[in-house]
């Protein structure tokens, strides 16, 4: 009693240790909770701007350049009205019949329709405008690459690397007339094409010498530091990334930047590192503002991480494997003890006859406690094969939900994690245990098998599927269909790793089940 006191409060202190430090606020995320905090005031001075530049718009000698303006503070704000604001500026460039501004306006337009997720409109608007005209600006450039890259990560495959070639044709347009000299607008370009060609590190050293250029607004600098957090999470630096995505999300808030993946990346790294509370709190304001701005392809990105902000679901999941642990513990402790009592007792049955009695009596308990820790152990089992079956059901209902556009919908469906990564960990734990119970499972599985003919487990693989099948069979699981319900494959699949296995011996079906039951427990062994 007093050892699981033990290992109990133990577990306790480790638990509350571990939550006290993974939710510890670090400085950058105190720097994001601040730049958060002051959005309202950020908010309404750009509501400011905004009224003063449509009052002056009436009155204005140049209608154009008053609504580029207003486009301009709206194009990475509100989808809807970033829009009305440039098709009045393609309406006046029409009106003024000015090549240039007829370029811009329908750019901007394009831009728009990007940044909403129609990336069909946008490129139809851009492919007439190289049709029309000769000569076009870097702005067109730029959005074009953007639609292309982004249309090659919708689209994957060889279709990819032909977006990614044209894009990086557009980006060598501006490159041919701009110099280090002009900082950001010559190393973001080189940069962006060294990231889109997994050119990680060369991508870093570049991003970082477009940061040095003091000329770069608010909405740039978020650009650059999130590139420089993407190339830095794909060479696995998730603590340096994180620091560059809470600068880009710091700097979308001081640009009033709605349309943005910053935020989104912040949650998921926080979430990868355990801190589920603070991932909750940035997903859904990654959420609202893609809802704002109305950018559909960020909306539906972000659902696919919007179970995970189900933290009443988790805990609860949370607590249940807690107590799984903390009972399993328990029972191993029992047996042991148990294991040390009767071995004591029989040293001692020779000397006196009482001790006999008392030895039979342990016997008879171990062999119910023997029996107990099977039923729990195959309980656990099935209930954790059911549970990733509702994990896969759930994450289908978010795919569906997200695909139907059904996104408050989205908020009831209860957070989970991937189920593949949850078998991966469930298979990984049910090989231990089952290892812990017959510790020489592997060798005594081989030796029933002819000399060529045995298994040959690869780096870090504990147990492979026929020896699961085998070792489930020797704990008392008898029946195919619990098997295959616990290792989530088909009936069929357990039945041939039977068969092929029992062919791979010399004996019999029925011998090699005779010997297989043989192979000792870890109990037996000692």
């Amino acid at each position: 009693m007093k050892r699981f006191l033990f290992f109990s409060v133990l577990s306790i202190c480790i638990s509350i240790a571990s939550f006290a430090n993974n939710n510890a606020v670090s400085e950058d995320l105190l720097r994001l909770d601040n730049a958060i905090a002051s959005r309202p005031n950020i908010e309404q001075a750009k509501r400011t701007r905004i009224e003063r530049l449509m009052t002056h718009v009436y009155t204005s000698e140049n209608p154009y350049s008053d609504y580029k303006k207003i486009y301009e503070e709206y194009k990475s704000y509100n989808y809807d009205t970033a829009l009305v604001f440039a098709k009045k500026m393609q309406s006046e460039a029409i009106r003024l019949g000015r090549d240039q501004y007829q370029v811009e306006a329908a750019t901007a337009r394009a831009f728009v329709y990007l940044s909403g997720g129609l990336f069909k409109e946008a490129y139809d608007v851009l492919s007439c405008l190289s049709d029309k005209y000769d000569s076009l600006p870097d702005i067109y450039y730029y959005t074009f690459a953007r639609l292309l890259w982004d249309m090659a990560d919708y689209a994957g495959g060889e279709v990819a690397l032909q977006y990614d070639s044209l894009a990086v044709t557009h980006i060598k347009q501006i490159l041919s007339h701009v110099t280090p000299a002009d900082s950001a607008q010559y190393w973001y370009p080189l940069a962006a094409i060294d990231l889109r060609q997994h050119q990680y590190q060369q991508s870093i050293a570049r991003m970082k010498e477009a940061l040095l250029d003091s000329r770069c607004t608010e909405h740039e600098r978020a650009i650059y530091e999130s590139s420089l957090a993407f190339a830095n999470y794909q060479l696995g630096k998730s603590d340096i990334a994180l620091h560059h995505y809470i600068n880009a999300a710091i700097y979308d808030m001081l640009s009033s930047t709605y349309e943005t993946v910053a935020l989104r990346m912040v949650a998921e790294i926080l979430y990868e590192q355990g801190e589920t509370a603070a991932a909750e709190r940035y997903i859904r304001l990654a959420m609202a503002d893609a809802t704002h701005y109305h950018a559909r392809h960020r909306q539906i990105s972000i659902s696919q991480l919007l179970p995970i902000i189900e933290e009443q679901q988790n805990d609860e999941l949370l607590r249940q494997r807690h107590l799984a642990y903390v009972l399993l513990i328990f029972v191993f402790i029992l047996l042991i003890g148990a294991g040390f009592a009767m071995r004591f007792i029989v040293k001692r049955s020779r000397a006196i006859h009482a001790a006999q009695r008392t030895i039979h009596d342990m016997n008879q308990k171990l062999i119910i406690a023997n029996k107990l820790k099977e039923e729990l152990l195959g309980t656990f089992l099935v209930s954790g094969s059911r549970y990733l079956s509702r994990i896969e059901k759930y994450q289908q209902q978010v795919k569906q939900n997200a695909i139907d556009r059904r996104y408050n919908e989205l908020m009831t469906i209860p957070r989970t994690t991937d189920a593949h990564i949850q078998r991966a960990n469930l298979d990984r734990k049910m090989d231990t245990m089952l290892l812990g119970l017959f510790p020489s499972f592997v060798q005594d599985f081989n030796n029933l098998l002819q000399e060529g003919e045995r298994y040959v487990l690869k780096p870090n693989e504990l147990l492979n599927t026929p020896m699961r099948i085998f070792a489930l069979m020797r704990l008392g699981v008898t029946q195919n269909e619990q098997i295959a319900e616990i290792l989530d494959c088909s009936i069929n699949t357990v039945y041939t790793y039977k068969t092929r296995t029992i062919a791979r011996s010399d004996l019999t079906a029925d011998q090699f089940q005779e010997a297989l039951m043989r192979i000792p427990s870890f109990s037996s062994s000692e």
